[in-house]
């Protein structure tokens, strides 16, 4: 069998809390974009009421992901060994990349890595044959 891999798809999100601009969340998410895009706004309310507002972007061109990826490393800069170090603990069982972004930082337009809540969250699928865990591991690491 022939061994490939790929990332399927990027997906970008960030809720807005009633005490912060929606504006300036988009702003934020920007930060990690090398190019136009588009933000889906779903509105809804917290545990105690309180309004929320999730923002999403979803990446599926192939061209896209390559460019956002490609920044996304570069941004990370230094960060790139903490995705490294941290990466079985970031992967799910679908295959799914998790990182968090600190979502203040980015609005002043820094890229850096959190474990927090308050966090622009990057999810990344990635494709791999075989899409054992280890194999998506390397390849995960050949891609930072």
């Amino acid at each position: 069998m022939q061994k490939s891999a790929n990332i399927d798809r990027i997906t970008v999100s960030a809720v807005v809390y009633s005490t912060e601009d929606r504006e300036k969340v988009g702003e934020a998410i920007a930060t990690l974009f090398p190019f136009e895009f588009e933000i889906l706004t779903t509105k809804a309310k917290g545990h105690y009421g309180n309004p929320l507002e999730f923002l999403e972007v979803e990446i599926k061109k192939k061209k896209e992901i390559k460019e956002f990826w490609r920044n996304l490393i570069n941004l990370l800069g230094d960060q790139k060994k903490i995705v490294l170090n941290t990466i079985e603990d970031k992967l799910d069982e679908q295959n799914v990349l998790h990182l968090r972004v600190d979502k203040q930082r980015a609005y002043l337009g820094e890229v850096k890595l959190t474990e927090g809540g308050d966090a622009i969250v990057v999810k990344v699928k990635v494709v791999a044959y075989p899409a054992r865990r280890e194999k998506v591991i390397e390849v995960i690491k050949s891609m930072i």
